[in-house]
């Protein structure tokens, strides 16, 4: 009876971030049945207000929690349409007939998903005990072999785990691999800004940009590149910049750095006169700018009881390898899993992940390098595509431990 009371005990777990990852993480441990506590370093846990695109991949971890993308005004994509500087069409692809993908690929509002997963996590109905979020937490500091956090004000919270999701400046990284690996500036920066679809759509001269639903759209210069897609139900359109950094020097390396019209249409100077008079459309109080950072391949994803994910093990744009970390921690840490389980379980962590994520992050370095026409008809995208989206996290990580498990044991006899 004993026994079988110390199995059943839940997991103290310490999550360092209340992002996205860290709320994804947060939300599946308690639905494993543990005990969850996410120290968050700002005071309202607000992400940055633009949108996110959400693969398959990702869309199915969601679904597998109970969130729903398409309730929080998420909206497929349909069309990819891509035009030159000049605002000439290159190419109108149908998605929907390439959609052979397990769930949706959607767009979303960031800031919608982040208050659902945070409001799902801490509501006191649903399975498992409501997460504490303490905002206004730094984590400065983690004994991995005790998973003692201390945060910046000195206090001290101790667990049987912690999870360093706290993103690109992760003070966990540290402790994990050591200073000398950090992030550094891709030499790409984004202008990043939200723009209502109607404003485009009722200027005669722009609205063909933005006529067709779940339409994700490029315009290519030779050193610029300007994305849009919508979300909220195809009302508001999410831009992302993609330029130099030396033509517009960020004073920092997070999501939140001012930036002024006059300099974003300064760095697209080059564009048609189409696209710029939609780039004037922004208002300037919403714009942001931020530094895109790459960094070399961690040794270790963890060390001791303490293991990373998200961008704090890989600094990189698609958001749903970081939901993929997450739910690979959550299937390796079912209701039961022993205090002492916890060291080999973090060792299948880093086995499932780092070759992915490594192969997803050299992708994305390739897919934002200024290509010449004849490079980019050498990529095969459609297979990096299928490479991303065919995967389902959960369902991996828990025959990886099925398997582990069954031969720790060995045969019954």
């Amino acid at each position: 009876m004993a026994q079988d009371t110390i199995k059943d005990t839940p997991l103290r777990v310490l999550v360092a971030g209340g992002g996205i990852s860290g709320l994804v993480a947060a939300l599946g441990l308690r639905q494993q049945g543990h005990d969850v506590i996410v120290f968050e370093r700002t005071d309202l846990a607000k992400e940055f207000g633009a949108a996110i695109h959400i693969g398959p991949n990702g869309h199915g971890i969601l679904k597998n929690l109970g969130i729903f993308p398409e309730e929080l005004g998420a909206n497929r994509f349909e069309k990819f349409a891509d035009y030159d500087a000049q605002g000439g069409l290159k190419n109108l692809m149908d998605l929907l007939s390439l959609d052979v993908w397990p769930h949706k690929w959607v767009s979303c509002h960031r800031v919608a998903l982040h208050e659902k997963l945070k409001e799902k996590a801490m509501a006191p109905e649903g399975p498992g005990i409501p997460v504490t979020l303490k905002t206004g937490s730094i984590v400065v500091d983690v004994d991995p072999e005790s998973a003692t956090v201390v945060l910046e004000d000195g206090s001290k919270f101790t667990g049987d785990i912690v999870l360093g999701a706290d993103g690109v400046s992760s003070n966990t990284r540290k402790i994990v691999v050591g200073p000398e690996i950090k992030p550094y500036s891709s030499g790409k920066s984004m202008f990043r800004f939200m723009v209502p679809r109607e404003a485009i759509q009722k200027n005669p001269r722009i609205a063909h940009f933005a006529q067709y639903n779940g339409c994700m759209t490029s315009w290519h210069g030779e050193v610029c590149r300007l994305v849009m897609y919508p979300c909220v139900n195809n009302t508001l359109m999410n831009f992302g910049a993609i330029h130099p950094s030396y033509m517009s020097p960020a004073k920092g390396e997070g999501w939140d750095q001012e930036a002024s019209k006059e300099k974003l249409l300064e760095v697209f100077g080059a564009f048609g006169p189409q696209v710029k008079e939609m780039l004037d459309l922004v208002d300037s109080s919403t714009l942001k700018v931020w530094s895109l950072l790459d960094m070399e391949r961690i040794p270790r994803w963890y060390k001791g009881r303490l293991a990373l994910l998200g961008d704090a093990a890989h600094p990189f744009m698609p958001s749903c390898v970081a939901m993929e970390d997450a739910a690979s921690i959550v299937a390796l840490l079912p209701r039961g899993t022993s205090k002492d389980d916890i060291p080999e379980r973090l060792a299948l962590y880093q086995s499932i992940r780092d070759e992915r994520a490594h192969r997803i992050q050299a992708s994305t370095r390739k897919s934002g390098q200024d290509l010449g026409e004849e490079e980019k008809r050498q990529v095969d995208w459609m297979n990096a595509f299928q490479y991303n989206f065919n995967h389902d996290e959960w369902q991996n990580s828990t025959k990886v431990l099925q398997e582990h498990l069954r031969n720790r044991t060995g045969p019954r006899i």
